[in-house]
């Protein structure tokens, strides 16, 4: 896998709302490095997950009822320069689970094709990426900051803010897959 911080031609081929794009891969991979420190993922998660974030609403060039489904399409059909077929399917299955139904291998054809511990990949960083995408949905870039802690009860993902507060409305219904992955509870905190 080569590593690349350019925009895909995909990318700019389909993507309409750069900046909710941009600060949902931003909200993605503080998430990630919050929790890397309790669960060290693979080098590569950083860039699956900034491609799929990114990536996230192309489907909406096709409609916008089932566009996380167009994009994983588009992205499989497609594929993004310098990565691997199953790269691509990787970034494309984290893409399309950032809402909607939970993976699920035995129904969803394209998740299926994954090694298991791939699947497992995708589930986590889909997590991360259903939550930054709820997070981001007062579109106003108020987080500053983020860090994760492990309890034995649950998980906190303590959030510093620039003041205000966001409105966790969304982020609170997109933790699903969080809690179905992880198998706790997941809270959020202001710091």
């Amino acid at each position: 896998m080569i590593k690349t911080d350019c925009d895909s031609k995909i990318f700019k081929k389909y993507c309409k709302d750069k900046d909710h794009a941009y600060e949902v891969e931003r909200y993605s991979l503080m998430i990630l490095e919050a929790f890397n420190e309790v669960m060290n993922f693979v080098p590569e998660a950083k860039v699956y997950l900034s491609h799929a974030a990114k990536l996230h609403d192309i489907g909406y060039c096709v409609a916008k009822k089932s566009h996380h489904k167009h994009a994983m399409k588009i992205i499989i059909e497609e594929g993004i320069d310098l990565f691997t077929e199953e790269e691509n399917l990787i970034i494309a299955n984290i893409a399309r689970y950032h809402r909607g139904s939970l993976p699920d291998e035995n129904k969803h054809e394209y998740f299926s094709k994954l090694p298991a511990e791939k699947r497992l990949l995708v589930v986590q960083l889909a997590s991360f990426l259903k939550i930054a995408d709820g997070l981001d949905k007062p579109h106003k870039n108020l987080i500053l900051r983020m860090r994760a802690e492990e309890t034995p009860e649950c998980f906190n993902l303590y959030l510093k803010t620039v003041g205000f507060k966001p409105n966790l409305k969304m982020a609170e219904k997109k933790k699903d897959l969080f809690q179905y992955t992880f198998k706790k509870p997941l809270n959020f905190v202001f710091e």
